[in-house]
């Protein structure tokens, strides 16, 4: 016997919900009927560098405007419920190792070639089997595809090799969009760009290298996904994005028209859009991880927990996030953010900001010498106490917040917060090496399990703290085949207590959160923020201007 799953078209009511955690606006959708025709210009701070691949780079935030090329299996909404998209329907099995696909049998690749069930096996085998391809995809999303099966033209079977709670939410992400047959067989196909055929609402059709991208409208489309608002082709002609790194650029050429909509507006910014007559602002909370400093369990100056506990209790960072985010994001307290159904508030204003504690424990973890010149605290030996923190090239707001922690590590314990700016690269072999003592980051995925695994899993892909736990890897296996919400919810919780509380390998920061701001005569613009996550996709089918 099978579960069925069958999913309708979001009703008024839902669709409701869906957009009810936005921010305000000042008439940009207060009604109307759309109208056809038009470019939608818009600027964005990253040009994807790495690629314009979705299943080798679409974890990445500059890449998420490639949603408007691409098509997935099936669609999510912010409560993480699965919706057809180019699957009508799916069945999973009692056991939760096979999922049975129908498709749509009225999609075709921009290229001409059609989307059918060899299609789809064509993509989730090059995934899986071409190291080459796409290596971290495979090992961080699609790990536990053991095979796809043709069953018949329009019908499409994958085989797990365990129960995988969140193989609907990764088909579900831009890394499950479906790629031409044809162009997977292009030498390029990894790099994506002009050329890669999807089967999305708009082709891009120029590259303008490090500045620019320019997207056209696919003239066939009449497939949307259920949580679209509307069917047949897209209203735009045009998706033209630009690439703007400078915030305060990409507000000055909103402001004075020459772009029609921007992303992640900067907080001293926010104020300039944000009920303001002839704009509109939106923003969504994402639903998987914040952004968190990792403490490295096996760094030379934080092997000791009750070093890592001193580090969480030695700033307030309360303060701290009111003044450097205005209000843009909230206080973080756990490793899942606050928005996941997988969420417990109890870690909430349940640590940090005892200053008194943290000199205690540093007290008593031997750091007990005299202050040395600079005033920072030594041990017996006369080592001074220095806490290593690579980051990446500083982009406010974390750049800011980082340096306000470390001064106030400094005033509070004396501690000395090495913080260390450098390019990711760079970032990539100091982690390697293991020449670190913390590491911030906002861990990015389709599923909370995803996110936690390539943080805290023995070999994780991002394995900030250096664990090699297996009672962690068991925790995480557990949340990861467990069919049941309750089962997961459990399993998540007690990684997050082993995190913040039981071996404090994790001082959350502040809530990831994204944005957007636009003109009012840009209409649907809440649509640009991806579930669950929220990031800014500029996802244009549903976007018409006025």
């Amino acid at each position: 016997m099978k579960r069925r799953l069958r999913l309708a078209a979001l009703g008024a009511a839902a669709m409701l919900a869906l957009t009810a955690c936005g921010g305000s606006d000042s008439g940009g959708d207060a009604g109307g009927e759309p109208v056809s025709g038009g470019t939608l210009t818009v600027a964005q701070a990253d040009y994807p560098e790495e690629g314009m691949n979705p299943q080798v780079r679409g974890c990445c935030s500059e890449v998420q405007v490639m949603r408007n090329v691409y098509d997935s299996l099936v669609a999510i909404d912010y409560d993480e419920s699965i919706h057809p998209w180019l699957a009508t329907s799916w069945e999973r099995s009692d056991d939760g190792l096979t999922y049975t696909f129908t498709l749509r049998d009225d999609v075709k690749f921009s290229d001409g070639e059609p989307f059918n069930a060899a299609a789809v096996k064509a993509n989730f085998d090059k995934i899986i089997t071409d190291t080459e391809y796409a290596p971290s995809v495979a090992k961080s999303t699609f790990q536990n595809l053991a095979a796809t099966e043709v069953v018949d033209d329009y019908t499409v079977r994958t085989v797990l090799k365990e129960p995988t709670a969140n193989w609907l939410n990764t088909l579900a992400s831009l890394q499950g969009g479906q790629i031409s047959p044809k162009s997977l067989e292009n030498p390029d196909a990894a790099a994506g760009g002009v050329g890669i055929a999807g089967t999305g609402p708009f082709i891009l059709d120029e590259v303008v290298e490090g500045s620019e991208l320019r997207f056209t409208r696919n003239e066939d489309y009449n497939w949307p996904s259920a949580l679209a608002s509307h069917e047949g082709k897209a209203y735009l002609d045009e998706l033209v994005v630009k690439i703007v790194p400078e915030p305060n650029v990409r507000a000055g050429l909103l402001t004075s028209g020459e772009v029609d909509a921007i992303a992640q507006v900067a907080p001293a910014d926010i104020a300039t859009f944000d009920g303001v007559e002839g704009f509109q602002f939106e923003w969504k909370p994402s639903n998987v991880s914040p952004y968190s400093l990792y403490f490295n369990v096996t760094g030379d100056n934080t092997k000791d927990v009750r070093v890592r506990r001193a580090l969480r209790e030695a700033v307030d960072l309360n303060p701290i996030i009111d003044t450097v985010l205005q209000g843009s994001s909230d206080r973080a307290w756990s490793i899942v953010g606050p928005q996941s159904p997988f969420y417990d508030a109890k870690y909430e204003n349940s640590y940090g900001g005892n200053i008194d504690e943290a000199n205690r424990l540093l007290d008593e973890a031997g750091w007990t010498g005299p202050r040395d010149s600079d005033g920072y605290r030594t041990n017996a030996a006369g080592q001074r106490l220095t806490i290593r923190l690579i980051a990446t090239e500083p982009k406010p707001p974390l750049s800011t917040v980082l340096e306000a922690y470390q001064a106030e590590a400094r005033t509070n314990a004396g501690i000395d917060v090495d913080l260390q700016f450098r390019d990711e690269g760079t970032v990539d072999v100091v982690r390697e090496t293991n020449t670190y003592e913390a590491f911030p980051r906002a861990v990015g995925g389709v599923d909370i399990g995803v996110v936690l695994e390539k943080i805290y899993e023995t070999g994780g892909a991002i394995n900030g703290p250096k664990l090699e736990d297996p009672q962690v890897d068991g925790w995480l296996a557990d949340g990861r085949t467990a069919l049941d919400d309750d089962a997961r919810r459990a399993a998540y919780d007690r990684v997050a207590q082993y995190a913040l509380v039981d071996q404090v390998t994790t001082l959350p920061l502040y809530t990831e959160r994204y944005n957007v701001a636009a003109s009012s005569a840009v209409h649907e613009i809440e649509r640009w923020l991806d579930p669950p996550r929220g990031m800014t996709n500029f996802w244009a089918y549903d976007t018409w201007k006025s």
